[in-house]
């Protein structure tokens, strides 16, 4: 007879790779659960040297079982490989497409996730998978740019907000003219270390006063040079849009990032 799972973590028997078998043969989820917990114990143990096979074999048994467990027994695991620089590759990637409960710790910390992973859960998972995403640290150009992709306002400004994320200029232009409907891209944008000097003016026109004063002391903006240039440049864009639009037409909207990036 198999075992059963203890009350507790501290009442756990060691049990060595070799004795691993006997369990496995056990099909029930408290026995896969068991099972999962044990070889998560070992594989993490920083006392006990494992070899390039053993690791290999529990890497496998992890892989395949964890989704044969309960989300708390998955989002353990997740935790524990979340810092791991050296944790497999195929499970981190299968706990990053997990329910995000599980991979919540995996998608804002892993640095096992390379680009095209992160993108491919973008695709596929929630739109909280990209939230979690968004705030990762030291983000991509090129991720970045597929969080913009998405159209999502919610996860758009996680990512404004995220200071150590890698913004394309293109990117920052293509926001910069999307912050004229959607004001909540203004403030983070505002706030970004990257903005340059002409998007900085640019965005002058049309946000709040209080971030038109932050404009014009990070940047040493001549307030009067603004103001001439505003009212003219209202009037110009304002005549020409009478000469090319009929009357009845409906708006549009700005164009997507892909378009954008096209021009």
């Amino acid at each position: 007879m198999v075992e059963q799972a203890p009350s507790t973590e501290d009442d756990r028997q060691p049990v060595e790779v070799v004795d691993l078998l006997a369990l496995a043969r056990d099909r029930s989820i408290d026995g896969r659960t068991r099972l999962v917990q044990i070889v998560g114990d070992l594989f993490f143990d920083s006392g006990r040297v494992l070899s390039d096979r053993e690791r290999s074999h529990m890497t496998e048994i992890l892989r395949q079982l964890i989704h044969d467990v309960e989300k708390s027994v998955r989002r353990a695991v997740a935790d524990r490989l979340a810092s791991e620089a050296k944790a497999p590759s195929d499970l981190v990637v299968a706990l990053a497409n997990d329910e995000i409960e599980v991979a919540y710790p995996i998608l804002t910390e892993s640095a096992v996730l390379q680009d095209i992973e992160l993108i491919e859960v973008m695709a596929h998972r929630s739109m909280k998978h990209q939230l979690a995403i968004s705030i990762r640290e030291s983000l991509s150009e090129t991720v970045s740019g597929a969080l913009v992709d998405t159209g999502d306002i919610d996860v758009i400004k996680s990512l404004l907000e995220n200071a150590s994320a890698a913004i394309s200029q293109k990117t920052m232009e293509y926001l910069v003219e999307e912050s004229q409907r959607v004001d909540a891209y203004r403030n983070p944008l505002v706030h970004r270390h990257d903005l340059n000097p002409a998007l900085a003016k640019r965005l002058y026109w049309w946000v709040s006063a209080a971030l038109r004063n932050h404009i014009l002391e990070t940047y040493k903006i001549d307030p009067t040079e603004l103001e001439e240039t505003i009212e003219g440049a209202v009037v110009d864009l304002m005549g020409r849009k009478r000469l090319t639009t009929p009357p009845n037409a409906n708006r549009r909207s700005l164009p997507s990032r892909s378009r954008w990036l096209a021009r």
